[in-house]
């Protein structure tokens, strides 16, 4: 098993420091934040410590810090050479955390979701894909990139995750105003759209297909996807991904 330390222990991390411990890792964490950790302390027995003191204790390092505040925190850390680093950063590139984290060269990027500890969770990977299958495979699916402007595509199409929530909130809100149950307008809507993705087919296009199998002329279906299309929807869509992956590659 491996010694595995996280700098920055926020809700993003949570799952992750949970995952290492189910999997027999020997775990330390930094106190940001102190909640969080006070719980994961309490609850899974990890130890908590002092940036330097993680560093100290562990060989595989998750740094998972807001990219604004990390190079102030981490400028004035004693990193080791054999360090491997796994950031789950979107706006720090390998350069910068080249930069940050020397003498360590063993960087990894991805990004974990919360469902990562059950499973099920893609992983886009920019750098040891091994070792990302090794801490969070088979149950998991790591994605290798072929270079790095890859993954901040994928991460730039992850930041629709809020977007999309965000419009299915507002169908069953609609469903809530005319049917009169939020729990039954809601657990329909999640139910429907994960049943249509979880029985979708794999293979590449079936997105489209799904989506033109359902818009037969004169169709409900076909009917709202035009709105939303005569709308402008899917060019606002197409400009705010270009903004997000503008910042993900402008450093």
């Amino acid at each position: 098993m491996s010694r595995i330390g996280f700098i920055g222990t926020g809700h993003i991390a949570a799952p992750m420091v949970r995952r290492m411990v189910a999997l027999g890792h020997d775990v330390i964490i930094t106190e940001r934040s102190r909640d969080v950790s006070a719980a994961l302390a309490a609850s899974h027995g990890v130890a908590i410590g002092t940036a330097p003191e993680v560093l100290e204790a562990s060989d595989i390092v998750f740094v998972c810090l807001r990219p604004s505040m990390a190079p102030d925190i981490l400028k004035d850390l004693t990193f080791r050479a054999d360090h491997q680093i796994i950031s789950v950063m979107a706006e720090l590139n390998e350069a910068e955390l080249q930069q940050i984290c020397a003498p360590a060269t063993l960087i990894t990027r991805t990004i974990p979701y919360g469902f990562v500890e059950q499973g099920g969770c893609p992983l886009p990977v920019w750098g040891d894909v091994a070792l990302i299958n090794a801490l969070f495979g088979p149950d998991n699916t790591v994605l290798a990139m072929p270079e790095e402007a890859g993954l901040n595509a994928i991460l730039t199409s992850a930041a629709v995750i809020a977007g999309q929530l965000d419009m299915l909130n507002t169908i069953a809100q609609w469903t809530n105003a005319k049917l009169g149950d939020q729990a039954v307008s809601e657990t329909y809507i999640k139910t429907l759209v994960q049943g249509f993705l979880t029985t979708m087919p794999t293979h590449a296009g079936a997105l489209g297909e799904e989506r033109d199998a359902l818009c037969l002329p004169r169709s409900l279906n076909g009917h709202f996807r035009d709105n939303l299309r005569d709308a402008g929807v899917h060019d606002t869509i197409s400009t705010s991904l270009d903004e997000i992956y503008k910042r993900l590659t402008s450093s």
